[in-house]
């Protein structure tokens, strides 16, 4: 099994199967499934493809997690849940852009506000 997981900040935390059903299965659950063991199923095999790929002590990242979930949703006849996975991921990966360019217009602010903005001065 992968022992840990890059995460976007850089950060590693121990790999842990469990996120990755959970996340599955609120998939499914979008799309009308009701069946854990299913979920469950399609972790190990998504824990199986990503051990064989990285190694059983390597680490991996969120990123590539992701996309071997979604290649073994749709590999295994699971297209709509596949589908309201992805939709899900580019939804987070928007509102991550979102949040980048709020915090980004805040440091401005705050430096203008804070008379540190060359802007200000002029």
């Amino acid at each position: 099994m992968i022992e840990k997981v890059s995460k976007r900040d850089g950060r590693f935390v121990p790999f842990d199967s469990e996120r990755i059903s959970n996340a599955i299965y609120k998939a499914a659950s979008a799309v009308g499934g009701t069946d854990r063991n299913i979920a469950a199923a399609l972790s190990i095999k998504v824990c199986r493809k990503l051990t064989d790929r990285y190694g059983v002590y390597g680490s991996v990242s969120v990123e590539e997690i992701q996309d071997e979930v979604e290649k073994v949703l749709i590999e295994s006849g699971h297209a709509k849940t596949a589908k309201a996975y992805i939709l899900y991921r580019s939804q987070r990966a928007q509102m991550r852009d979102i949040k980048e360019a709020f915090e980004g217009l805040e440091s401005i602010v705050e430096e203008y506000l804070g008379g540190s903005d060359w802007r200000v001065s002029e």
